[in-house]
């Protein structure tokens, strides 16, 4: 027999391997027990907070059940009397079927003593429920002879509890023992459990008191708000709210705390089937009404996942296969070390030759391979592919730690992986990590460590061999990534998907269980879902059918489309849907779409309501208010008979949401509307045409024109005389509005829709002019009038294009000297001559033109005041330029001012803008603002016309002003009349406090200059000096003046 030649070796030469295989295994076993321990520990702590979440969701569901008979306690306490009806809509209202599940249903328990029994049973039958049906034949049964009866008086819901109503406790002994403990104590209280619907339920009873009565508790007793619970049924829900996976829970009642009896434990509801041990197994206790629930919960497999539970043969396994590696890599080296011995100078040449064909290996594996130094991490040697892997040579390597090219939040992971090699808990660690390449890109690796065995005096190291997955990982994120996005994107489809395979359901997207109410956790079976969700078995087959069909046919498509079964559902929440059902065939199975048309529908509905009706007011709109106006022209024309168009104005309406705010202003929009439209005769049109105005279209009135007018004007009468009543709306003080009234007739044949509302719309602007609450009727001079503002508004864009606008120049003199002037606008119209401003100025504001007229007014001012700027007398001159409201309140304003400065190259000392007092208090902080950034540049400000508006001394000494303007109607009258003297020394003695100039306007007497200068005033302006002039005219009398000075100065 051949007998191999390692087997011929002596025993002793195996005992090294055989030491290290026994050692292997110990510590193998070790860790195997180490593991398994730290297994069981892992299952205890998850089991304890899984079942301690638990029972804090039991408890917090009870505490809303609690907190719900607290609401409708308050309710009671507050009206002892609320009827049924009240009772009934408040417990609907709370929504009690979806946000509380587990509600049976909800009674009040009425104490009703024996002498007030048929009076009692007479209210009862007398009170209606929600619905407006009374109770029938409520009566107290069963009938017996008590000194006082608690009876059930109201229940909800009210379907399928009829027989409740009027039943008498004491027929319950259950519920009777909850009520009177809940009478005794006052206290929330939790009857025993009882069987119903063949299920565990409960009822919790809380007594209810009237506050309105004086008295004991016990005087106040009016009886008890019962809330019957499907114990079953809540602990569904906790099984949805709470996360329960590998538990199982029995839920027991212990009864009363403190029963002298022996306690006997009821059973309420189970989750799982594992039998209750006390050693296993863990018990709380949930106090609900004086009761004791004690919850009995045992762990199940599923506690932990598979991975979980197979770790410590895992490790075993590991551990095994390292020991024989380490045993046969021990074995070897021991007997090539025999062999050197023997042949010292064959080995030493053998050794040198597997020295060099182990670096070759080691350098040509297909794998990294890296030697580390244990206690320093410091490299030992490479291999190449471990350096073309991370971009370094090897000598680079060996003068770095691991820790150097390691990913910094990978550091521990690895750094435990070595401690556990070094203390022996571990033969090998692997493990997935990052590292930085010498480019600083990162690289994924999948590592396997093992420590590597020391000889004599060698520091320990360890043997780490490295393979690049980043492509795997690049793969798996992409995947993952893939999958959330495309999970996202079904989610948020407006319509329900699920896919169905061999009559299961496999996935269902957030809409699905938005329209249908039932997910994943509810059903996974298609027979099962149309159960659900069509009740009705004949429904049920007949959509059935129609969707089998569908499929069938499907089959037979290129493209396998499920054409579209339309069919009514009931959703988890009760309410029924039209909904459309769809799909695709997919192999063995099919994508479902699910489409609520409800939706769709209401939708066309309300696009269609939206497209005829004003949202504010519910009147007619104004698409609306054509259409019936054109019909009723054809019938006019017709019939020979007339009609009327009112158009109805809100007068002041901007002053009231000024005043009031908006959302007033809207709730009195409505009401005018709702007043409106109870006014009118029948067969009338009340429409909002926009704004705060309103149409009132009268058709069929009298033949004449004459005759209509006059029913015309009886029917506004009462509209104004509806709509000026007091308006109460909140808690302010009540409101009155008024209506400007225009009324255009028609009748005769060729008026349009356009024309009518425009002509009543010109008498309605009429009736605004000739003061609140007007009626005027439409005539030819008012198209006239517009007509002719169109003109000049047309004219005056025309104008500024053309350059018919020039400036005029007002003089303003100190100490008989020209200082320098306000610029006035004139209009030099080509056919009406010279156009006053009163007539242009207010139509600029309302067309807008006034923007570029005030532009042009400023740009023109600076260009002037650049050819001034080098004369030696015209260059000490001022320029005051009025400026418009709308103008300034511009948000670049001030950046416009800055610019024409910058361009015309005007020196901003010498230009004043002039401001009114009412433009200043609209938005004051905006206002300082854009007057600092002006003034901060050289620009000042004078306060025109002031006196004759309403400013506040407060604001006044917070504006930036240099100057303000007595108005002239103080100054016209200032010799004669002593109330505008006063007026007027108070306004200069008030400019000298505040540090300003005060320039008085309109002095046309030298007798009002002497007064001005004798009171402190030095500046004016007036026909006393000069009319506005043209600008030559102007400027021949600033040197005029001055030379005249001159030569005075030079005489004295």
């Amino acid at each position: 027999m051949h007998i191999p030649p390692f087997l011929r070796r002596p025993l002793w030469h195996w005992l090294p391997a055989l030491v290290v295989c026994v050692l292997g295994l110990l510590a193998s076993y070790g860790l195997w027990g180490y593991q398994q321990r730290l297994t069981q520990d892992l299952a205890h702590e998850r089991f304890q907070t899984k079942t301690q979440g638990v029972a804090v969701a039991l408890q917090q569901h009870v505490d809303l059940l609690v907190d719900l008979l607290s609401g409708l306690r308050n309710l009671l306490s507050v009206q002892p009397q609320l009827s049924r009806r009240d009772f009934e809509w408040a417990v609907g209202q709370l929504d009690v079927t979806r946000t509380h599940p587990s509600v049976q249903h909800i009674d009040f328990v009425r104490l009703v003593p024996a002498q007030e029994r048929a009076g009692f049973e007479e209210r009862a039958l007398g009170q209606s429920h929600l619905s407006g049906k009374p109770p029938v034949g409520f009566k107290v049964h069963p009938a017996q002879t008590l000194p006082e009866y608690f009876v059930v008086d109201y229940s909800w819901p009210v379907e399928g509890n009829e027989d409740r109503l009027g039943l008498e406790l004491h027929s319950q002994p259950v519920a009777l023992e909850a009520f009177s403990r809940a009478r005794r104590t006052g206290q929330l209280t939790a009857s025993a459990p009882f069987a119903q619907y063949q299920e565990a339920g409960m009822t919790l009873s809380l007594p209810v008191f009237d506050h309105t009565r004086e008295g004991g508790m016990e005087q106040g007793f009016l009886g008890t708000l019962d809330l019957m619970v499907n114990v079953p049924r809540l602990v569904k829900i906790l099984q949805t709210d709470s996360d329960m996976a590998g538990l199982s829970l029995q839920l027991v009642d212990m009864g009363l705390p403190a029963a002298s009896a022996a306690v006997t434990q009821r059973a309420l509801a189970a989750s799982g089937d594992a039998p209750w041990s006390a050693v296993e197994g863990r018990s709380i206790d949930v106090p609900v009404g004086g009761r004791r629930w004690q919850m009995r919960f045992m762990p199940q497999p599923e506690l932990l996942s598979e991975v979980e539970r197979s770790r410590p043969m895992t490790v075993l396994g590991t551990g095994l296969l390292v020991t024989a590696l380490l045993a046969a890599l021990v074995a070897l080296l021991l007997q090539r070390w025999l062999q050197a011995q023997r042949h010292a100078d064959l080995a030493l040449a053998r050794q040198r030759r597997s020295e060099r064909r182990f670096q070759a290996v080691f350098n040509q594996a297909a794998v990294g391979i890296v030697q580390l130094d244990s206690a320093s991490g410091m490299v030992v040697r490479a291999n190449q592919h471990f350096c073309d892997l991370l971009g370094y040579e090897e000598p680079e390597l060996k003068q770095m730690r691991f820790a150097d090219y390691t990913v910094v939040e990978d550091i521990q992971q690895s750094w435990d992986a070595f401690s556990d090699l070094r203390n022996q808990q571990a033969g090998e660690r692997r493990l997935e990590k990052r590292y930085r390449r010498k480019d600083g890109t990162l690289v994924w690796v999948d590592l396997s460590a093992t420590l590597m065995t020391t000889l004599g005096d060698e520091p320990p190291s360890h043997l780490v061999v490295v393979q690049d997955i980043s492509a795997r990982k690049r793969v798996e994120l992409a995947l993952a990534s893939s999958e959330e996005r495309y999970r996202d994107i079904f989610n948020h489809m407006p319509v329900g998907v699920a896919q169905v395979d061999e009559g299961h359901i496999l996935f269902v997207n957030d809409r699905w269980v938005q329209i249908c109410g039932y997910g994943m956790s509810d059903t996974t079976e298609a027979q099962d879902w149309w159960r659900r969700v069509v009740p009705d078995e004949h429904a049920r087959l007949e959509a059935q059918a129609a969707w089998h069909a569908a499929r069938e046919a499907a089959e037979l498509e290129v493209d396998g489309a499920i054409r579209p079964v339309e069919f009514l559902i009931t959703s988890k929440s009760g309410v029924r849907r039209e909904v459309e059902l769809s799909g695709m065939a997919l192999g063995t199975g099919h994508i479902v779409v699910l489409v609520d048309e409800s939706q769709r529908k209401q939708a066309e509905q309300e696009i269609a309501y939206l497209a005829h009706t004003d949202v504010l007011t519910g009147l007619a709109n104004r698409r609306v208010l054509q259409e019936r106006l054109h019909l009723s022209l054809l019938q006019a024309a017709r019939t020979g008979l007339c009609g009327a168009v009112l158009m109805l104005g809100v007068d002041r309406f901007k002053t009231i949401n000024e005043t009031y705010g908006h959302e007033m202003g809207d709730r009195l929009l409505a009401l005018v509307a709702r007043r409106l439209s109870s006014r009118v005769p029948a067969g009338s049109t009340v429409a909002r045409h926009g704004g705060d105005v309103f149409v009132v279209v009268l058709a069929d009135l009298a033949p004449g024109a004459q005759d209509a007018a006059a029913q015309v004007e009886a029917a506004a009468c009462k509209l104004l005389k509806a709509v000026g009543e007091p308006y109460k709306i909140g808690q302010s003080q009540p409101l009155r509005a008024s209506l400007s009234v225009g009324v255009a007739l028609y009748g005769r044949e060729g008026e349009s829709v356009d024309e009518l509302l425009k002509r009543s719309d010109m008498a309605m602007y009429a009736a605004k002019a000739a003061g609140r609450g007007a009626l005027r009727f439409f005539d030819p001079t008012m198209q006239a009038a517009i007509a002719l503002r169109t003109q000049l508004e047309a004219d005056m864009r025309a104008g500024l294009e053309n350059g018919q606008f020039e400036l005029y120049y007002q003089p303003k003199v100190q100490q008989g000297r020209i200082v320098g002037a306000e610029v006035l606008v004139r209009w030099n119209h080509p056919e009406r001559g010279l156009v006053p401003p009163a007539q242009f100025i207010a139509l600029a504001e309302e067309s807008g033109l006034i923007l570029p007229l005030g532009e042009w007014v400023m740009r023109s001012a600076c260009e002037q005041l650049t050819r001034w700027s080098t004369h030696p007398v015209l260059g000490r001159l001022a320029v005051s330029v009025n400026v418009s409201a709308i103008q300034f309140r511009q948000a670049e304003f001030a950046p416009q001012v800055l610019a024409l400065l910058a361009t015309t190259g005007a020196p901003t000392r010498a230009l004043k803008i002039e401001l009114t007092e009412s433009m200043l208090l609209d938005d004051i902080e905006a206002t300082i603002a854009k007057m600092v950034q002006l003034r901060e540049y050289g620009v000042s400000f004078s306060l025109d016309d002031f006196g004759t508006g309403y400013s506040s001394l407060s604001y006044l000494k917070r504006l930036p002003l240099d100057e303000i303007k007595i108005d002239q109607s103080f100054v016209r009258h200032v010799l004669t009349d002593p109330n505008e003297a006063a007026i007027a020394r108070t306004i200069i003695t008030l400019g000298a406090s505040l540090g300003l100039d005060v320039v008085a306007e309109g002095v046309e007497t030298e007798e009002q200059r002497v007064f001005l200068e004798r009171n402190g005033c030095e500046l004016w302006q007036g026909y006393l000096l000069s009319r506005p002039v043209p600008l030559e005219d102007y400027e021949a009398l600033v040197l005029e003046r001055a030379e005249r000075n001159s030569q005075l100065d030079h005489d004295s």
